[in-house]
């Protein structure tokens, strides 16, 4: 009989990944509402995180369950209104979950290929609507106001692609061993793991915010030949970050993201992709971008070009097609 994902892993190590994701990823509060969201083919992780949770003093924990395959049915099936408009109900829930100040845990996965029969145009339509009705939602976990964590889970699709050459069981065991490794819960004691890795954070961030680089060229051997001018006092942030309430926690398990914003007029150049982009379920390979003046100009990618252009187009950086609008770039969280 064909193993499962989580039956490829030690319990306990499952355990400790989940008690990672609750104490260091969210820093659950006592009393705190906790939002879980999870396909169902997850279950058993997301119930080790509830469980972690409760542990903890979670006040309620929610399960969010989503489902891939019926995800799938709605792109390919629901009508043009469905597709354009988010549901009311979805805006009011999260209102209430933001109003209880609740932490959400996302676990995901990677299923490459499960939306190559849907139209990139719908995909796009679709993820407009939902930023646009939790726009307040999306520019909270961005700025940090809401306590909030990815954390990476295999899937099998995923596991072959990294590791092709084995047969599939080694090559979940494979990637659920360089998970775990990534977000420092192989070890005996994975919390003191992450208070050194905090500290590896911090130095190297204070090394960058007091280098204030006046810009970054990037190169590689692939074509890429950037130059990223930064603004006076720019910041570089990652790692672990704080709420409002100054509350620390980790927006991403595994992380080793530093990141900055650059000055909006002053990246030039040709930028060429080294590693494939996974978004949405689709693989874009092969993707490289031009800019001027911090507009992109022209893009393209050998497979995936469609999703590139949905994800270029709807935030607005194409100079010639949507220079009028000015939104600004926000990683999508899948529901």
């Amino acid at each position: 009989m064909k193993k499962g994902i989580f039956d490829l892993i030690k319990e306990d190590q499952l355990e400790k990944y989940a008690k990672l994701a609750v104490q260091i990823g969210v820093n659950v509060q006592k009393n705190q509402l906790v939002i879980i969201h999870s396909d169902i083919n997850n279950a058993p992780f997301a119930r080790q995180i509830q469980t972690a949770a409760y542990e903890r003093g979670a006040a309620n924990v929610v399960m969010d369950w989503t489902d891939e395959q019926s995800t799938l049915s709605f792109y390919l099936h629901a009508a043009d209104d469905a597709i354009d408009k988010l549901p009311d109900w979805q805006h009011a829930r999260f209102k209430e979950w933001e109003n209880e100040g609740a932490a959400y845990i996302h676990n995901i996965s990677e299923n490459f290929g499960v939306y190559d029969d849907v139209s990139a145009e719908r995909i796009s339509r679709f993820q407009k609507a939902t930023r646009s009705k939790l726009e307040g939602y999306y520019s909270k976990v961005m700025s940090h106001e809401v306590r909030w964590c990815l954390l990476a889970v295999p899937s099998l699709t995923w596991a072959s692609k990294v590791f092709p050459n084995v047969v599939e069981e080694k090559a979940v065991q494979l990637l659920w061993q360089a998970i775990l490794r990534g977000a420092r819960a192989d070890g005996y004691n994975p919390f003191s793991e992450w208070k050194k890795h905090d500290l590896a954070f911090e130095s190297r961030k204070a090394f960058l915010n007091e280098s204030q680089f006046n810009k970054l060229h990037f190169k590689n051997n692939q074509g890429t030949d950037l130059v990223v001018g930064m603004p006076k006092n720019h910041i570089f942030i990652g790692g672990g970050v704080k709420d409002n309430n100054g509350i620390p926690f980790f927006p991403n398990i595994p992380t080793e993201e530093i990141f900055s914003a650059p000055h909006k007029n002053e990246v030039n150049g040709k930028l060429v992709a080294s590693k494939p982009l996974v978004y949405g379920g689709s693989v874009i390979n092969d993707i490289s971008l031009s800019f001027k003046d911090g507009r992109i100009t022209t893009y393209d990618a050998k497979t995936g070009k469609g999703a590139l252009e949905g994800i270029i187009e709807t935030d607005g950086f194409m100079l010639r097609t949507v220079q009028k609008k000015e939104k600004s770039l926000m990683k999508i969280l899948h529901m």
